[in-house]
């Protein structure tokens, strides 16, 4: 089950919505990054968090995509997978958001393909 909790609220939002809703994947939950009991919480569950980056950049959830925190979620062991949000919307397909934070230096390729592996999984 996954839910669009979306960009703006707590981390404790997200904590709450898996708890009610019984969820395995979250949609755009950046905020999760602000609290490291959340983000062991969903690590320890294995519930995936889906961000879209470009959507989070351009809507100023994040002021860089250097700075974008799927790298601290993924540092700490939540599974997160690349996402477009609305690709006519926000310019951005998958392989757009994939090669942005390449080039931004948030990922390597080799985690990248980790992310996307995960991206496959039910």
């Amino acid at each position: 089950m996954k839910a669009h909790v979306g960009e703006w609220g707590t981390a404790d939002d997200v904590w709450r919505a898996v708890e009610v809703l019984e969820l395995d994947e979250v949609q755009h939950r950046i905020t999760a990054a602000e609290s490291g009991a959340v983000m062991r919480f969903l690590a320890d569950r294995q519930i995936r968090l889906n961000i879209c980056p470009t959507s989070n950049l351009l809507l100023c959830r994040v002021a860089r995509l250097q700075d974008h925190p799927i790298r601290k979620l993924f540092d700490v062991g939540v599974k997160v997978t690349v996402n477009t949000d609305d690709a006519i919307v926000f310019g951005a397909g998958v392989s757009e958001e994939f090669l942005g934070l390449f080039q931004a230096g948030v990922f390597s390729a080799a985690e990248l393909d980790l992310i996307r592996r995960w991206g496959l999984q039910d």
